[in-house]
C-alpha cells in the first residue's frame, strides 16, 4: 500500500492543491494534525474523501519528531510506502512509474528533484523505517546510512513565502539551531543550517563563521564543499577576496567535482587582478560544468548553483582573455557563453 503523508497546523489555504497533487496516485492519504483551529480538516476531507486518514500530533518545535511520527503511523495503516507532501509543495510524479520503481528498488528512500533543478531530497520512505529523522530544523534522513534511488522525471515545487515569513523562519532556526549546535557541536550539519539562517537575515559575520565551522569538521564531502562556497560568497561581498581565495581552495579539497567552486575562484582571481589564473579555474568549472562537462557523472545531491555550471565560467573567460590579448579566445568564449546560458534555459 501506498500512502502520502502531509504535517499540517493552520494551512486551509495551501494544503488542498498540495494533496491534490498525490490523492490520484496513492491508496491513502495520510494528514498529521499539528495544532489545526482553522478549515484546514474540512479542506483535507473535501479533496481526498474515504481515502483520508487523520492523525494527531501536538507541535513541539522539532520537525525530526513529526517526520518520524509520519512514518510510523503510516507503518500502523499497513503501508509499503510513504510519500511525503508538505503543505507548500506540489509533487509531479508518474505514479505507475513510481510504483514500478518501488517493486524493485532496495533503496530506504527515493530522491526527487526541486522542479528548478537546484536540489533534490527525499519525497518517498520504505515502511518501516529503517533509518530516521534527526535533528529539529532542516532534518536530516539517516544520517548518512539511507539508501537512495531516484525517479527519473519526478520533481517538486514549492510555495513561494512573503518577506515577512521568511524572516520568521530563519529567526525561529536560528532560535532553535543556535542551542542545538551548541550542545552537537561536533555535527556539521546544523551547522550549516545555522550559516544559512544568518545569512539570509544578513548576519554575515556569523554566517561565515558558522559555515567555516561546519566545513571544518570535514563530514559529508559535498556539504562541506558547499560550506566552502558559502563562506567564499560572504568573504566576496565584503571584498575580503584573499579569504574568499582561501575558502574555493578549500572547499575543492574536500570535494574537486564542485564546478561552482573552480568558477567562484575564477571570478575571484579576476578581481584581484590575475586574469591569467582567472582562465585557469573558469577552465576547471568547465570540466565538471552541465555544458559541455561531466556534471552528470559527479552523482551530487544537492547545493547547486546553476549559472556556475552553465554560463558563468565563460564569463570569466571572456573577460580575461581579453585583458591577456587573446581576442580570439574571447570572441569565442563570448560565443560560447551565450549557447551555455541558452542551454541552462532550456533546461
Amino acid at each position: 500500500m501506498l500512502v502520502s503523508t502531509t504535517l499540517t497546523g493552520n494551512n486551509e489555504s495551501i494544503l488542498g492543491d498540495a494533496l491534490r497533487s498525490v490523492v490520484d496516485g496513492v491508496d491513502k492519504v495520510l494528514v498529521v494534525d499539528t495544532g489545526v483551529t482553522d478549515k484546514s480538516l474540512d479542506v483535507a476531507r473535501d479533496v481526498a474523501g474515504d481515502k483520508l486518514i487523520v492523525r494527531s500530533f501536538p507541535w513541539r518545535n522539532d520537525f525530526s519528531a513529526a517526520r518520524n511520527f509520519c512514518l510510523d503511523a503510516a507503518a500502523e495503516l499497513g503501508a509499503a510506502w510513504a510519500v511525503a507532501v508538505d503543505t507548500d509543495e506540489r509533487l509531479a510524479v508518474d505514479f505507475e512509474a513510481l510504483r514500478a520503481l518501488l517493486a524493485t528498488t532496495d533503496a530506504d528512500a527515493v530522491l526527487v528533484d526541486a522542479a528548478d533543478g537546484t536540489y533534490a531530497k527525499e519525497r518517498v520512505f520504505r515502511i518501516p523505517t529503517r533509518v530516521r529523522w534527526t535533528g529539529p530544523t532542516h532534518e536530516a534522513f539517516g544520517g548518512g546510512d539511507a539508501r537512495y534511488a531516484r525517479l527519473p522525471g519526478a520533481t517538486f515545487s514549492e510555495l513561494p513565502k512573503s518577506p515577512e515569513a521568511l524572516r520568521a523562519k530563519f529567526e525561529r532556526d536560528v532560535a532553535i539551531l543556535r542551542p542545538y549546535t551548541a550542545a552537537h557541536p561536533t555535527d556539521p550539519r546544523w551547522l550549516f543550517y545555522l550559516g544559512d539562517s544568518y545569512r539570509n537575515l544578513g548576519r554575515l559575520d556569523e554566517a561565515a563563521a558558522a559555515y567555516e565551522a561546519c566545513a571544518a569538521l570535514r563530514g559529508w564531502d559535498e556539504e562541506s564543499a558547499w560550506a566552502c562556497y558559502r563562506a567564499a560568497e560572504i568573504r566576496c561581498s565584503q571584498q575580503d577576496y584573499v579569504r574568499a581565495l582561501d575558502r574555493c581552495v578549500e572547499g575543492l579539497a574536500r570535494h574537486p567535482g564542485v564546478a561552482e567552486l573552480a568558477w567562484l575562484a575564477g571570478f575571484i582571481a579576476y578581481r584581484l587582478g590575475r586574469p591569467r589564473h582567472a582562465v585557469h579555474w573558469a577552465r576547471l568549472a568547465l570540466v565538471h560544468g552541465a555544458y559541455r562537462g561531466h556534471a552528470e557523472e559527479t552523482r551530487r545531491i544537492a547545493f547547486r548553483h546553476r549559472p556556475a555550471l552553465y554560463a558563468a565560467p565563460y564569463d570569466v573567460l571572456r573577460f580575461a582573455l581579453r585583458d591577456l590579448g587573446d581576442t580570439e579566445g574571447a570572441s569565442q568564449a563570448e560565443i560560447d557563453f551565450l549557447q551555455a546560458r541558452a542551454a541552462r534555459l532550456r533546461k
